[in-house]
């Protein structure tokens, strides 16, 4: 019976969870904006709550942790938002930059360049992992790309004209296949090396999604197998008990990181990197095909697309994600995390309390109609 629960749970989370995203939505923006100031301790400047609230401007509205929370919320399905909108159109700027490259700052550049971008949390919203990783699996048994059109002209269909950040990078050279007048831009780092630092950095962070409760309404491991289908690329994830620690039933911490723990582990990922550049590089023309660093600012990147805007290319170019901004995010959602069974507690308790009152009203009413 376990083993026929757990097997059902997989299928369910694969397709992406929805119904469990739904279910957890009360739940969530009421364990985060009951501890919003614990974020503030966690700023990368150093300042604290007290700080931060006692300036003209709270530090949780500035835009830096307004989107941090939104880049993470977007994952329980709570920034549908973002799907919404958009005519029918042509993929014209395909992302092959992995994660920790500025992916999301290269979003906001191209959100006001008039793109709508598809990328890991429409894959979710919209209920697509599952068939993203069908769609993998049929293209490197037989080479068959059918189902990966497929999808692209669903997503065109509404409104998507780029796909950004991973795992939908690791798709750019079929995509470019696909849509032969489409460019592609691989958002990079200063250095390889410092990606797969910052890469790790991130996991640390945000390895939350692979552990107790989260690990229950959503299903992160559908990176790790894109990956590996796509490049064969084995990626260890933290096992319990060995690098993890749970010091109660619902809560989890990651205590080791063997993804990143040994040079070997490095180099993989710097391998990786590589790879897919030297792929893209000798698969597409120089006017195709570009590596790109946010910190150059918007010059190179309106000249790669072919647009005119001086006035834009002054500006200074967006940022969004810095690391300091969701570490005060994982701060939040690990206290979410460790209390979850006091928020269920008074989530009843509050219901209860409404039905009561509720009850209430109706009695006094039927009773002033009756006399």
């Amino acid at each position: 019976a376990g083993s026929s629960w757990r097997r059902h749970r997989q299928r369910h989370l694969k397709s992406g969870g929805v119904s469990h995203i739904q279910a957890m939505r009360f739940l969530f923006w009421l364990s985060l904006g009951s501890f919003v100031p614990l974020c503030l301790a966690a700023a990368p400047d150093g300042q604290g709550a007290g700080s931060k609230l006692a300036g003209s401007k709270p530090g949780w509205l500035e835009p830096r942790f307004v989107e941090a929370f939104k880049f993470v919320s977007g994952f329980f399905g709570l920034d549908a938002a973002r799907e919404k909108g958009g005519q029918a159109s042509k993929m014209t700027l395909i992302g092959a930059g992995f994660s920790r490259t500025g992916t999301k700052s290269l979003e906001a550049a191209l959100l006001r360049l008039g793109h709508k971008v598809y990328d890991t949390r429409s894959m979710m919203e919209l209920g697509h992992v599952t068939r993203w990783e069908m769609a993998a699996e049929q293209f490197k048994a037989a080479k068959n790309s059918t189902a990966v059109d497929q999808l692209l002209m669903e997503i065109e269909a509404q409104g998507y004209t780029a796909t950004l950040d991973f795992p939908m990078n690791l798709f750019a050279p079929i995509f470019a296949e696909l849509r032969p007048s489409a460019k592609v831009l691989m958002s990079v780092r200063p250095s390889e090396e410092s990606w797969v630092e910052a890469w790790g950095k991130i996991n640390e962070i945000l390895g939350i999604f692979i552990l107790r409760p989260w690990c229950w309404i959503l299903d992160m491991g559908f990176n790790r197998r894109i990956l590996r289908t796509m490049y064969q690329f084995e990626w260890e994830y933290p096992a319990y008990p060995e690098h993890i620690w749970r010091p109660v039933p619902w809560f989890e911490v990651i205590q080791r990181f063997p993804a990143f723990e040994t040079q070997a582990a490095r180099q993989a990922w710097l391998d990786l990197h590589q790879r897919l550049q030297r792929e893209l590089e000798a698969q597409l023309p120089a006017e195709r095909f570009a590596t790109f660093d946010v910190r150059s600012g918007w010059k190179p990147l309106l000249n790669f697309l072919g647009i005119d805007n001086a006035a834009l290319a002054a500006e200074p170019f967006p940022r969004v994600n810095d690391q300091g901004s969701l570490q005060a995010v994982r701060v939040t959602m690990d206290v979410v995390a460790a209390g979850l069974p006091l928020w269920v507690l008074l989530t009843i308790w509050l219901f209860s309390k409404c039905a009561r009152c509720l009850c209430r009203g109706m009695c006094k009413t039927t009773k002033e109609k009756r006399g």
